[in-house]
């Protein structure tokens, strides 16, 4: 017995021992082929190819191999349910699959890399169980260790700050006064280039003006005024730039914008803690929450960023708050008055702030539909606080109040981002000889390339489908889009494997935690110079310094994952993933918006922090969901 303890104690280590290796292996390992400059094969060709593979000689840092091993230790001895293990092996498994793939393409633009031989796939198999086995066994510590021990934990529940109490009054004076930085150095706003193009539709500029290249204006239109940004957006910066520029400061008028909405987004954070807050969450995340708000960067930032995804966030969290409030208590919500028109409002509002809010709104509606179809009177509630307001944006807003002042809906080009990508990329990679007769005439019609394929092929950015869609054709006819689609299908069908990486190139930055590109505007001078909105040079210093420390912290390998969009959306699909754990699928409904949004950024044009800006703000109450799930799970446990 006790030979056998001994040898199954020595397996044990010995297991540990390779999956520390492997880990250690998915943080260093530089995938693809390794050329040797002698010619040597066997196992000894392998080991030096292994050996040349490595970013950084893993043997120098034996306390990264330490720590892992510690790490795996006290993970693996503990045990986990069937039902536990088994979420946690799907989530590991597909974000496994997914870092992987993000790696490769982060530094490549391709999967060739994964691909190319056989050492160098045998190479990626061991990445991805690297990170399979990471993922793995901390998912289920998260699940079934960490979550029930902060649940009992004393000290959580007991804490409370001597010197500061949660509040509104008192979470709006906390978020001046770590904002009021951000508000000095960039006074009076940061400009981006859809709000330059917002004040130019506005005064008639067409030379400053993108939108108006891709639109048909009807008959009698007098102004270059689009619905391609939200209209009621673009009304409001236009007049307080129109009026700045009468009154000869646009820089006043354009401070005074961004700080309404600089007021909206701190109402809504401090309304969203002391949600948190009133719903039961302890105190500690409570402030860990309203230190998120204050202290994050990014959300400084892009509160001071004149654009519309900022006030879209906003409402975002709203509308979440409000299907929390479903989910969490039918009978309270649906009997109150106040909190009908609470989602009345938030739902015009994440319709008129951003073009596809209403999207978003047709899919929640129907699933509420669903879930309430035997009460009629709960029916009503739905109609009237999610059916109405999309009948006034859809019918009153885009079928008559537009057609009357002759403003035209955004352009289709918007939709179709992924299928130009798609193109441009086939082009890149097979060229002429890769199209049939008569093919490269029907994408011509809409891409504009003059029949030239060579044109198609530099046009193509493997980030960004905005230089393609760029030159799309606005008077295209039905015929011309429907034999482009067309095209489009063949080629799909001839080479599903070119599309499928022009697309995962494309959205990279959504599912790796690579880092390192750009996250927030740094000013007004570059987009608003036009109309003379500049930041004053007194502040060029300080305001240059900070967003160098945020790139320092950016591409810091220590830190820059936290400035990653990948990783806030694994910890949203972590927070998903607990909910279907803990079999409290109720909470979906409050989850749509977000997942919603995510999926449709997906589509976009470009993978930025600027879109997922709108939902990073929402995960304090994904996190509030969590708790809210183990505290539903124990009080079940003690009812049985």
């Amino acid at each position: 017995m006790q030979r056998l303890y001994k040898t199954k104690k020595i397996c044990y280590m010995l297991c540990i021992t390779i999956m520390t290796l492997l880990v250690s292996c998915s943080l260093g390992l530089k995938l693809g082929e390794i050329k040797l400059k002698q010619n040597t094969t066997g196992i000894y060709g392998i080991v030096l190819k292994l050996k040349s593979s490595f970013t950084n000689d893993p043997t120098n840092d034996l306390f990264v191999l330490f720590l892992i091993a510690i790490v795996l230790l006290f993970l693996t001895r503990r045990e986990y349910t069937k039902r536990c293990k088994c979420c946690s092996a799907v989530f590991a498994l597909c974000s496994s699959i997914l870092l992987l793939i993000g790696r490769a393409v982060y530094k490549n633009n391709d999967l060739h890399v994964i691909f190319v031989t056989k050492f160098a796939f045998c190479k990626a198999l061991i990445v991805a169980a690297g990170y399979f086995i990471l993922i793995y066994y901390i998912i289920n510590a998260f699940m079934e260790y960490l979550l029930p021990k902060l649940k009992v934990n004393e000290y959580i529940h007991t804490f409370t700050p001597k010197k500061f109490k949660i509040t509104f009054k008192s979470c709006m004076i906390a978020l001046i006064i770590a904002w009021m930085p951000y508000i000095i150095i960039t006074y009076p706003c940061n400009f981006t280039g859809d709000t330059k193009d917002q004040v130019a539709q506005f005064i008639g500029d067409a030379e400053h003006s993108f939108s108006d290249r891709s639109i048909v204006y009807p008959e009698g239109a007098k102004r270059l005024l689009n619905n391609h940004h939200p209209i009621i957006h673009t009304l409001m910066v236009g007049s307080f730039a129109t009026i700045g520029m009468k009154l000869g400061n646009i820089n006043l008028a354009m401070f005074i914008l961004v700080m309404i909405q600089v007021v909206f987004l701190m109402l809504v954070y401090s309304y969203t803690v002391n949600y948190i807050k009133k719903i039961g969450i302890p105190i500690i995340f409570q402030l860990v929450t309203l230190g998120f708000f204050m202290f994050y960067p990014v959300v400084p930032m892009y509160a001071m960023t004149l654009t519309k995804d900022s006030i879209y966030s906003g409402f975002m969290i709203l509308i979440t708050i409000q299907l929390f409030k479903i989910v969490r208590n039918e009978e309270e919500f649906f009997q109150s008055r106040e909190e009908k028109i609470r989602t009345f409002i938030c739902c015009l509002g994440l319709m008129l702030f951003r073009n596809n809010g209403v999207y978003i709104l047709f899919i929640v509606i129907a699933v509420l539909l669903i879930r309430y179809r035997k009460s009629l009177t709960r029916l009503k509630s739905v109609g009237f606080s999610f059916g109405i307001p999309i009948l006034l944006y859809w019918v009153v807003l885009l079928k008559i109040i537009l057609p009357m002042f002759n403003i035209p809906n955004g352009s289709p080009r918007e939709m179709l981002s992924i299928p130009f990508q798609q193109v441009a990329r086939y082009a890149v990679e097979w060229g002429e000889e890769g199209f049939e007769d008569g093919e490269i005439e029907k994408l011509d019609k809409i891409l504009c390339f003059k029949g030239d394929i060579t044109v198609l092929q530099k046009r193509y950015n493997p980030i960004i489908s905005d230089p393609v869609k760029y030159h799309f054709n606005k008077n295209y006819t039905k015929e011309e889009m429907k034999d482009f689609m067309g095209v489009w299908a063949k080629l799909l069908i001839r080479h599903p494997g070119t599309f499928i990486i022009a697309t995962l190139n494309n959205d990279e930055f959504y599912y790796s935690v690579d880092y390192g590109r750009r996250v927030v505007y740094d000013g007004a001078t570059k987009h608003g110079a036009p109309y003379g909105i500049d930041n004053p040079s007194i502040t060029k210093t300080v305001r240059s310094g900070v967003v160098k420390i945020i790139e320092m912290l950016d591409h810091s390998s220590m830190l820059g994952w936290a400035f990653s969009v990948g990783t806030w959306n694994y910890m949203f699909i972590i927070c998903i993933l607990y909910a279907v754990y803990k079999k409290q699928y109720k909470f979906f409904i409050m989850m749509l918006p977000v997942i919603l949004n995510v999926l449709i950024a997906f589509a976009g044009p470009v993978a930025q922090m600027r879109y997922a800006s709108q939902w990073i703000v929402v995960l304090p109450l994904f996190g509030a969901m969590v708790w809210l799930c183990l505290e539903e799970k124990l009080k079940q446990n003690e009812i049985e």
